[in-house]
């Protein structure tokens, strides 16, 4: 039998039992933990788990977790929570029939999975919550991680994870940041055993890498699997991405031959398969709109491309579909591919498959390179996959097979901004402005939807925007959007009152009015991570600023150039004909990951930017 009936005996629950190391930086500490999984039957995943938790403040209420999911595939036959206060004693009892059951929507349109959860409004911290559980599932596709931490700022005494396993079913694990824990691992024919013992809580240090780079964590993955009754191989990534196409996707590529005619029509004169992609994801992009949908093969075989031409609506893997099947169609090739989205990367290892992506998107071959197509977006430019899926490996379904490739990466020579202002200063320190900033690359996907928004809100972002500015007014608003070449322009005029800072009879001006540097990171004292640049840059901002009559310049500040391994700054100020001056900022910064010891550094490189971003020049009256 795999469960231990008495693993936890009776225990002391008072808060006063911890470790005090582990209370140090913590909002909750995993006091005991034991999670056993069977998989000894591939269609019969039997999970047993049991988690204590001290809950030390109210950010710690969400590192509980006192739920379960379920479908028609599985279920969960026992769950249960038991709450103490800080001296031990139980003050509340959540059975099975207390749990709140409800659809696992969220954001998702449809959905075949369920939730059992209890929502714990604690009257006093700290706390302690007992939380056991049993579930059974026919799917053995995923094994979700051990992750002993299971964020910043949480400390475990105790966590034990255990699998048994077929021995003729290799069972494939891959740990990740452990060897700074005390965790150890132990094998047997046809067990594993993982165990970790007090780890003391990581705080978040601003500008580190992901914490999938930090926190330790054990990937775990069957060679022979089972989803929804569907047989399935992790055997390399080249056979699991030909199980994908053969399971996933053979059979939903089917389009209704008037919609074929339509599109082969639409591209009939185009001469490259540049051309011909162009037109149908547009066509696309007219025709259908992005939901949720998580039902089918454990939400992972797409909707028929046939009914998303019916209904004209679908999800990733849905509208992914349907434009490879559009690009079918008219003979341009594509391969379907699978994507960790988002901030938070799951990087891909290449000895290491797995069904563990979170979105799909389109591969265009041309060469040895790519396309990558995002097909959920009714605004996207072709091509453009900017901060959600860029500078990452995906797996690609080719004819071959699963394939491992690289996204584009989006270098800081690509991801510009540049504005351009002319200032009038009046007698009264007033200014009027008209402003035109132009943005490419990741800078353009930061803005070019604000040309959606409402009147009042894209009053209410520009005013957060240029939060520094004491109230102004805005008209005149334009935005170009360049679809092709993925240019955003936005043009508008300013009145700020009082702008000018008197002092006695002169101002003191600050030309830089659009594009200031106010956050400067936190000192971080025995920083322990890396620090990492994410995303490269490139800002240019030129202002040229009218005098008002009565007024000079008699000297204005000198060049000033800053060059680190980070990035260089430089401003300068020029006088020109007419009563006026001219400023001119340039910022680049290089994406990189540098040793904690540097820190400090870049945080002095960003806080000598924000003093000099408040450069002022000052305004003489020449009145006598």
């Amino acid at each position: 039998m795999l469960f231990t009936a008495s693993l936890f005996a009776q225990a002391d629950y008072a808060i006063g039992s911890i470790s005090p190391e582990l209370m140090v930086q913590a909002n909750s500490v995993l006091i005991d933990e034991l999670v056993e999984v069977d998989v000894t039957n591939i269609a019969k995943m039997r999970t047993k788990t049991r988690r204590v938790v001290a809950v030390l403040n109210p950010l710690g209420k969400n590192d509980v977790s006192m739920y379960e999911y379920y479908d028609k595939n599985s279920r969960v036959k026992k769950i249960e929570a038991r709450v103490y206060n800080a001296m031990g004693d139980e003050i509340s009892r959540f059975r099975k029939r207390d749990f709140i059951d409800v659809s696992r929507t969220g954001n998702n349109m449809y959905a075949d999975s369920r939730m059992l959860y209890v929502n714990y409004t604690p009257s006093n911290y700290p706390y302690i919550v007992v939380f056991e559980s049993e579930t059974e599932s026919g799917d053995s596709a995923f094994i979700l991680p051990w992750q002993p931490l299971g964020g910043y700022a949480e400390s475990t005494q105790k966590s034990v994870f255990k699998i048994k396993f077929d021995q003729n079913n290799t069972l494939h694990y891959s740990p990740k940041n452990i060897d700074n824990f005390d965790i150890s691992i132990s094998e047997k024919d046809n067990e594993l055993t993982f165990t970790a013992t007090n780890l003391k809580s990581v705080r978040y240090e601003e500008h580190s890498p992901s914490h999938r780079n930090i926190l330790p964590y054990i990937k775990i993955a069957l060679k022979n699997f089972n989803l929804k009754g569907t047989a399935g191989t992790n055997d390399g990534w080249q056979k699991f991405g030909s199980w994908v196409d053969a399971e996933l996707l053979s059979d939903v590529m089917e389009l209704p031959e008037g919609t074929k005619a339509k599109v082969r029509d639409l591209v009939a004169a185009e001469t490259t398969n540049e051309g011909k992609a162009r037109k149908i994801y547009q066509f696309v992009q007219d025709k259908v709109r992005y939901i949720s949908i998580q039902i089918g093969i454990g939400g992972w075989k797409p909707m028929p491309a046939s009914e998303v031409d019916k209904l004209s609506y679908g999800d990733c893997k849905a509208l992914t579909i349907y434009t490879k099947s559009l690009l079918d169609a008219v003979d341009v090739p594509s391969y379907y591919t699978l994507v960790n989205a988002g901030e938070n990367i799951l990087e891909v290892e290449d000895d290491f498959a797995m069904l563990w992506f979170n979105h799909a998107i389109l591969a265009i071959p041309d060469g040895e390179e790519f396309t990558w197509l995002e097909c959920t977006s009714q605004d996207t430019p072709y091509g453009y996959i900017a901060e959600f899926t860029d500078d990452r490996d995906v797996l690609i379904m080719t004819p071959e097979g699963g394939k491992i490739v690289r996204t584009k990466v989006y270098e800081a020579e690509e991801s510009t901004q540049e504005n351009f202002a002319t200032v009038k200063i009046d007698a009264k320190g007033n200014v009027k402005a008209k402003f035109e900033g132009i943005s490419k690359g990741i800078q353009y996907g930061q803005k070019y939807l604000v040309a959606k928004k409402k009147p009042d809100e894209i009053d209410r972002y520009y005013k957060s925007r240029w939060n520094h500015i004491n109230g102004f007014s805005i008209s005149g608003t334009k935005f170009k959007i360049n679809k092709k070449e993925a240019i955003f322009t936005e043009t508008m005029q300013l009145d700020i009152a009082n702008y000018a800072n008197s002092v006695g009879n002169e101002y003191l001006f600050c030309p830089n009015i659009f594009n200031r540097n106010t956050h400067v990171p936190p000192r971080i004292m025995d920083r322990k991570q890396h620090l990492y640049i994410g995303r490269g840059f490139v800002d240019t901002d030129t202002v040229e600023v009218e005098i008002p009559a009565g007024f000079v310049v008699d000297t204005l500040p000198e060049q000033t150039i800053l060059e680190t391994q980070f990035g260089k700054y430089e401003i300068a100020f020029t006088k020109k004909e007419n009563n006026k001056v001219k400023y001119v900022r340039k910022l680049h910064i290089e994406k990189g990951e540098y040793p904690p010891s540097e820190y400090e550094n870049y945080r002095e490189f960003l806080r000598a930017i924000a003093r000099l971003d408040k450069t002022n020049i000052l305004l003489k009256s020449n009145s006598k």
